[in-house]
């Protein structure tokens, strides 16, 4: 098989090179299977292309939702796990975040017994001194926290809200804090990184928690962590990193927009995340020189409606004249133009390599930061649709990592939380049947907007209640 693949390098201009390594084999292989797997669909949603109506209908036949599989794969879950999952003990909060969320991205409403069901779970993962551990009579941990109310709040219901003990909660994330940085221990004792600044401000804004000690220092600790590259490692001096990137950039944006704006260099960011997609699979790394993966469909594709939003802050700035310079005016790390690739048909698909994400799925729009609708950015929404509905759905529900990798409720979280990302931020639409379109996401703390919406007008009504008192 290596041999076949190096063969198939010199079709990749490889040729010159002469000393192919494990990661750039890895690469190519994972590229001829997605362009297989795009031919594939071409071929099938085209049975003959001379009589296809138009260049979209092989897109409607095959890139489609497999909604009803992912709901019962889903519920089934939410129901019982195998004994396998005993090793994920530490996880539980995640796994009803997970499962819970693509169902709520569904449009899936949870039954009440079951819903009721997790909301008495998640309230004995609540620990007596604030904060949730990973299951019951676990430690608290800011991960787990932020995945229990993240869960509750897509829930959104009475009795999820009364779950959270705010008072303890407000003790706990100020446990956390690390005076000296500035930045949020994981939990007592734990590890500081740019993963516990992002989970502990969105916890914080979920639960309605003003509190101006929590949010001091972190736009500077998240600009420390900012990287040569462009991209935010989880701690000075380390990797830029896409689950990162999301959390710093989420993080400063939760300090509010003025601050947000000035903390990282937004150019550098765009620049970085804009090449992190691929060309030929159409979906996201986490890293430089590493192989897609479905989950950063959100963690790198849900950063470019933060950076537009706080981009288009920028440029307003500048417009209003409070600062002599703009921070989006670069053409290609802030604005991307794919033309369009026309009739599929005309593509050669034929080609023993197969067909790449960026002619099949090309950008009906140019994008520009200055648009306040354009939040999306320089990413190829319609080529990050196809991997996911093509390259990462399973027929019998659940989306994975890659081709070949096996489904599982955390890709299957992210996957469809990509998939909205690039539905409704793109601009570019949903590829596929209109039956394809998930719910709405906040992208700052992804939860499904309208369940976010009805949670913070509880939240909200707590706070009015708790005042009066």
């Amino acid at each position: 098989v290596r041999r076949a693949t190096r063969s198939a390098m010199d079709g990749f201009g490889m040729e010159g090179l002469g000393f192919p390594t494990e990661t750039s084999t890895e690469q190519w292989e994972l590229e001829l299977t997605a362009r297989s797997i795009y031919s594939r669909a071409v071929s099938a949603g085209l049975a003959d292309p001379a009589d296809a109506a138009s260049p979209g209908d092989w897109e409607t036949s095959v890139a489609v939702l497999q909604r009803e599989e992912h709901v019962a794969y889903l519920l089934k879950s939410l129901r019982r796990l195998s004994a396998g999952f005993v090793v994920l003990d530490a996880l539980r909060c995640w796994l009803c975040y997970w499962i819970v969320h693509s169902l709520t991205l569904l449009g899936e409403a949870l039954p009440a017994d079951l819903a009721d069901d997790v909301i008495e779970f998640l309230a004995l993962c609540q620990c007596a001194d604030g904060g949730f551990g990973g299951g019951p009579g676990q430690m608290a941990h800011l991960a787990p926290t932020y995945a229990a109310v993240c869960c509750l709040a897509d829930i959104a219901t009475d009795a999820a809200a009364l779950v959270v003990d705010r008072n303890t909660m407000r003790d706990f994330l100020r446990r956390c804090k690390d005076e000296r940085s500035c930045g949020f221990r994981m939990h007592d004792g734990g590890e500081t990184d740019v993963r516990g600044c992002y989970t502990a401000l969105a916890v914080a804004h979920l639960c309605g928690i003003d509190d101006s000690y929590l949010r001091d220092g972190v736009p500077g600790f998240v600009s420390r962590c900012q990287t040569h590259e462009g991209g935010i490692a989880g701690e000075q001096g380390a990797e830029a990193h896409g689950g990162y990137a999301f959390c710093g950039l989420a993080a400063v944006t939760l300090c509010g927009k003025s601050l947000a704006r000035d903390a990282l260099d937004l150019n550098e960011l765009a620049r970085w995340l804009t090449h992190r997609q691929g060309a030929v699979e159409g979906g996201f790394m986490g890293r430089t020189n590493k192989l897609v993966d479905g989950c950063y469909s959100f963690w790198q594709g849900g950063s470019f409606p933060l950076l537009g939003l706080l981009m288009r802050e920028k440029e307003k700035e500048k417009e209003n004249g409070e600062q002599g310079e703009a921070c989006a005016n670069e053409g290609g790390a802030a604005e991307t133009t794919r033309a369009k690739s026309g009739d599929p048909r005309k593509q050669n698909v034929s080609d023993a390599r197969g067909a790449p994400a960026c002619a099949l799925f090309p950008a009906a729009v140019s994008r520009d930061s200055r648009d306040s609708t354009s939040l999306g950015l320089a990413f190829n929404s319609r080529a990050l649709q196809g991997w996911l509905l093509l390259c990462c759905q399973l027929p019998n529900g659940g989306l994975q990592d890659k081709p070949g990798k096996g489904r599982d409720h955390y890709h299957t979280c992210y996957c469809l939380s990509g998939l909205a990302v690039a539905q409704h931020f793109g601009r570019d639409g949903t590829l596929g049947p209109s039956t394809n379109l998930l719910e709405k996401i906040n992208p700052v703390v992804n939860v499904v907007e309208s369940a976010y919406v009805r949670w913070m007008s509880l939240v909200e009504k707590q706070t009015r209640q708790d005042a009066a008192e």
